[in-house]
């Protein structure tokens, strides 16, 4: 099982926390809006990429490998997602209207993880290879594997989570002035936009 499990954890942990769309987005909430009020993000972001990898299990990979141009267009809607809350980022994470400044919503995270490219291309890229059950004298079937990468999305996702927000509480402490504050946001913003850039570079390639 080690020999196993190990591997895949260690995979998830990489993928899930490095720098991308989810972790950006929760360091600005968690500067901004403070630990309490980026919950629902978080949670979003767990409960909406283990719904993606079920969907993905039972057929969504099947479906991009015999049309890659529903794959593009999920890139292409996903990457302009990306864009406006970039943004939404910048402009009203800096407003000083309550009413426009607000944390995402669970419901909004839950459905992002649909459309975020990094995401996706995580999602099958530890499918293919970690529910092939003829190269894994551990797992006997495609569904004990899917299992496993559930398990192992489950516990690093809930890390990264907890440790990008952590990262936003942290810097509240030196962030005070208008000024500082839109110039965090404007930096947090850039940084998303970059991700846009280089994800579609790796998809589409140089």
């Amino acid at each position: 099982m080690f020999e196993y499990f190990f591997p895949l954890l260690l995979l998830c942990i990489i993928q899930s926390g490095t720098p991308g769309p989810n972790n950006i987005m929760l360091t600005a909430s968690g500067k901004n809006f403070g630990y309490v009020k980026t919950i629902p993000h978080m949670t979003g972001v767990v409960f909406g990429f283990l719904t993606l990898l079920i969907v993905m299990g039972l057929g969504l990979i099947s479906v991009f490998t015999s049309y890659p141009i529903a794959q593009t267009i999920l890139q292409i809607l996903g990457s302009l997602y990306l864009l406006y809350l970039s943004y939404r980022i910048y402009f009203t994470y800096s407003s000083d209207n309550e009413d426009r400044s607000k944390p995402i919503t669970f419901i909004e995270s839950s459905l992002f993880q649909y459309v975020n490219p990094k995401g996706v291309m995580m999602a099958i890229t530890t499918i293919s290879i970690y529910t092939d059950y003829k190269n894994f004298a551990f797992i006997d079937s495609f569904l004990e594997g899917m299992v496993f990468v559930l398990l192992g999305f489950t516990i690093s996702n809930t890390f990264s989570v907890l440790t990008w927000t952590s990262v936003g509480v942290f810097l509240n402490n030196f962030i005070k002035s208008k000024a500082a504050i839109r110039n965090f946001n404007g930096l947090m913003a850039t940084l998303l936009v970059l991700t846009v850039i280089w994800i579609n570079y790796e998809f589409y390639g140089s």
